[in-house]
């Protein structure tokens, strides 16, 4: 089988097995789910979706911000549950377990992460003389730069203790493509999803705009699924045999 079919194979398995954590693991996809729809409540109360003028004039209201912070730490957790669970899965331990995470290569593609953020942060502080190319250029160059050591944190969530920085930026990069192509399509697609309907909620019923931000909340739940499924099935070798995905 050529590397390119057992890729495209792995992809496959993986968007099954992201469907597969709302009957194994609901709780994880959940964590987004519920503070997604919380928000919603609160958008709706605030006449968000009345019209187009309610939407610009309470976008930044503070309850509703207040909100979104809570929910992108909902949808974070949910991806590294999920991500937990297939790795705890494997190991046949206790799928909440975070007995396994290794904190050492977690901490240390952190602090990459943080080391390569710091010259687009010391640009803007200093204000930067450089052209609007050029500081979007540096912004392309670290985040590229950085992408080791996303792999270390991915590797120390997964309980992968014998990946260090050096290995990292000399084998890390094939795993850092396999994530970014097996959770990136699916995570760009919903998340293109999750933003037409707010707009197709703007001016409609309430039925129906409880009822779209209901699904709108299953699809975030669904980017928390398919997105921690692709760290964990993209950080090892491409699966190609269900019975590997599926712990059996």
């Amino acid at each position: 089988m050529s590397a390119l079919l057992r890729e495209f194979r792995g992809f496959l398995l993986n968007l099954r097995d992201g469907l597969r954590v709302f009957a194994l693991a609901p709780f994880a996809p959940f964590l987004a789910i519920v503070p997604e729809f919380a928000q919603h409540a609160i958008e709706i109360r605030l006449g968000l979706f009345a019209d187009l003028q309610g939407f610009r004039a309470h976008q930044m209201d503070a309850l509703r911000t207040s909100a979104g912070s809570i929910k992108l730490l909902g949808l974070s957790l949910a991806v590294l549950f999920v991500a937990r669970f297939w790795a705890n899965r494997e190991r046949g331990v206790p799928g909440w377990s975070l007995a396994g995470i290794a904190w050492r290569p977690l901490a240390l593609g952190l602090l990459v992460q943080v080391l390569c953020s710091l010259p687009g942060v010391l640009a803007q502080a200093l204000g930067s003389p450089l052209a609007p190319g050029a500081n979007v250029a540096l912004g392309a160059i670290m985040a590229l730069v950085s992408l080791p050591g996303l792999v270390l944190m991915v590797a120390g969530a997964l309980g992968d203790a014998s990946l260090g920085l050096r290995e990292a930026y000399r084998r890390g990069w094939g795993k850092a493509l396999r994530i970014a192509l097996y959770a990136g399509p699916a995570w760009i697609a919903l998340q293109y999803v999750h933003e037409a309907n707010h707009h197709l909620a703007l001016g409609q019923s309430m039925p129906r705009v409880w009822g779209l931000m209901a699904f709108d909340s299953f699809v975030v739940g669904l980017m928390a699924a398919l997105g921690g499924t692709g760290l964990h099935h993209g950080y090892g070798p491409p699966r190609i045999n269900p019975k590997e995905v599926s712990g059996g």
